[in-house]
């Protein structure tokens, strides 16, 4: 386990040539990696302009924007990071930690952030416990479908973050679920994480013990869904959507879903009540479709076919047609 932890400097020094450095080194050590490695480990950077727009959302919505802790699980280059630094003031930034599960991204960020004050841990999230405590967690977390997590691991996963949240998920749940859940140990009362992640936990069977955990467990606030032709990641085909939510007991009476454009300014938004969210099996409707009634009696597909999801085969070029 590598860590490293050196005096902050000020941050409005932090400069976009700053930033174009680290994306070359983003660049060159992706370069280094197979495409199927990086799936693997669910290695897809965050593009800048995003990092930046979801930290600012994060501090403004902070109770303690001056004394920020940050934490991210999932560091890669510290796409985050380097927005904090450009989104924060200097003197706001009292401690910040960081772990990697990859040596080769993990001595890399250390060499690059050497003079900044951030500890990185070159560690499997899954297998560590916390020596502190944070008010900010940003993450873009590994998407590693579940098929790709050995059995014993999944297993080992699975048990400690039923014991860390109480939530049993499903052994179909991908990495990216026991990463949000296992996240709630590392975080201060009323602290704030956002979480960039695939949104078909918004639908799926697997999604269901998320949500009701945000529901239940945590405030969640709000939920930006990106439209799906706009694509986050170049190399990671999937729909992505912010989840924000404080950890502390729920108080609200509705969540806040918003729809494409941007996070700061969406296309479609909506509040939606907490109530409506516990009978709705399919959040992706929101903010755009109206709650269906309890008495919707329309034809369905389930009511002439048997529906299931289709399996992940490797061979797309013959089963995915224009």
């Amino acid at each position: 386990m590598g860590t490293q932890n050196r005096r902050l400097d000020p941050v409005r020094t932090l400069g976009d040539s700053f930033e174009n450095r680290r994306l070359i080194l983003q660049a060159e050590l992706d370069a280094k990696k197979p495409i199927e490695d990086r799936r693997k480990l669910g290695q897809f950077a965050t593009p800048t302009s995003l990092a930046r727009e979801v930290v600012s959302f994060g501090i403004k919505n902070m109770d303690k924007p001056h004394d920020i802790k940050f934490f991210d699980p999932a560091f890669g280059t510290g796409s985050f990071f380097s927005a904090l630094l450009s989104q924060a003031d200097a003197d706001a930034i009292t401690m910040a930690t960081a772990v990697e599960i990859d040596p080769l991204f993990a001595d890399a960020a250390c060499d690059f952030w050497n003079d900044y004050s951030i500890k990185i841990i070159n560690a499997d999230f899954m297998e560590i416990e916390p020596d502190e405590y944070y008010n900010l967690v940003i993450c873009n977390p590994p998407y590693v479908r579940h098929h790709l997590i050995s059995p014993d691991r999944k297993n080992r996963i699975r048990r400690k973050t039923e014991i860390t949240s109480g939530v049993k998920l499903s052994g179909l749940a991908g990495l990216y679920c026991h990463f949000l859940l296992q996240s709630i140990k590392w975080m201060d009362e009323g602290a704030i994480a956002g979480w960039l992640i695939p949104s078909e936990f918004m639908d799926v069977n697997y999604g269901r013990a998320v949500k009701n955990f945000l529901l239940k467990e945590v405030e969640l606030f709000r939920i930006h869904r990106f439209n799906p032709g706009d694509v986050q990641f170049e190399d990671a085909l999937v729909s992505s959507a912010i989840v924000w939510f404080r950890n502390r007991k729920p108080n609200a009476q509705s969540v806040t879903f918003t729809y494409g454009g941007s996070l700061e300014f969406p296309k479609e938004i909506k509040d939606i009540s907490v109530e409506t969210l516990h009978k709705e099996t399919k959040w992706t409707r929101f903010p755009c479709l109206p709650q269906r009634s309890e008495k919707e009696s329309s034809p369905k597909l389930k009511d002439y076919f048997e529906v299931k999801r289709g399996i992940a085969t490797g061979g797309n070029e013959f089963f995915i047609m224009e």
